[in-house]
């Protein structure tokens, strides 16, 4: 065996890199330390609604949604939970999602909110009363606020009468498919013994009872019927149609009973 007669040489950046590690971790405590510190005194000061920066909110007056929020103010930063404020948003407005962070410099809460967009106006029961409100494209109930967003886009008019949160996904499968029905929908009525009809341009009626797996053929029919009647019949806004079954259609002209 044989031993090498060179010395043993060190890389010649190692004792430059222990130095950069070591500042590395000193900086980086001292920033955390920094920090932590900033945060025990200035999280302790109180914030106020003006301190409250919202972003995404068109629809939604800025007070409505420090209310929703459910903290009593002023109060420290310290104290405030984004998790429970996210929740409590989306439980108490119509909003798809919302994301809540806590700023130190300068001191406040930042709001990003994502709205859902009205499409057309609703009507549900409340008690003995009716409420007025909207819905979006998936049939989510969303209220008028003061009037400030009952001004939206609301498909020129069309009304959900008789909204109910077990009826979102047929009302959103209707507005999905509104567009194809060959006139356009004025109304979809949700009746109380459960049966569906519908308003449009061509038809006073469309009665398309409360079979849901039905739908989509009976979508199509109403299609049909719409290219296939004359205009003088169409023009009158009077005709009634019963679809309930889709294969044997019903036909009610203007002055004629609909037994």
């Amino acid at each position: 065996m044989t031993w090498s007669s060179k010395p043993f040489r060190r890389p010649k950046n190692s004792g430059n890199l222990k130095i950069k590690q070591i500042w590395g971790i000193i900086c980086f405590f001292s920033i955390t330390t920094f920090l932590g510190g900033l945060l025990v005194t200035k999280g302790r000061e109180p914030i106020n609604s003006n301190q409250i920066h919202i972003k995404g909110a068109a629809n939604t007056p800025n007070r409505e949604i420090v209310k929703a929020m459910g903290i009593n103010l002023p109060t420290s930063l310290l104290e405030i939970n984004p998790k429970q404020l996210e929740n409590n948003l989306q439980k108490n407005l119509p909003i798809k999602a919302v994301a809540i962070s806590r700023r130190i410099a300068p001191l406040g809460i930042d709001v990003q909110i994502l709205e859902r967009e009205p499409i057309a106006f609703a009507l549900r029961k409340q008690g003995n009363n009716q409420e007025k409100g909207m819905v979006d494209k998936e049939g989510y109930w969303i209220p008028i606020i003061n009037g400030t967003n009952e001004s939206s886009n609301t498909s020129k008019g069309l009304i959900i009468d008789g909204w109910d949160p077990s009826k979102k996904d047929l009302i959103k499968f209707l507005l999905r498919n509104q567009t194809s029905l060959g006139s356009p929908l004025k109304r979809v009525i949700f009746n109380p013994n459960g049966n569906i009809s519908l308003q449009t341009e061509f038809f006073k009626f469309v009665h398309l009872g409360n079979k849901s797996n039905l739908l989509d053929q009976q979508l199509k029919a109403i299609a049909q019927l719409s290219k296939s009647l004359p205009n003088k019949l169409t023009d009158t806004s009077e005709i009634i149609l019963n679809l309930k079954n889709p294969s044997k259609p019903k036909l009610f002209l203007p002055n004629e009973k609909n037994n």
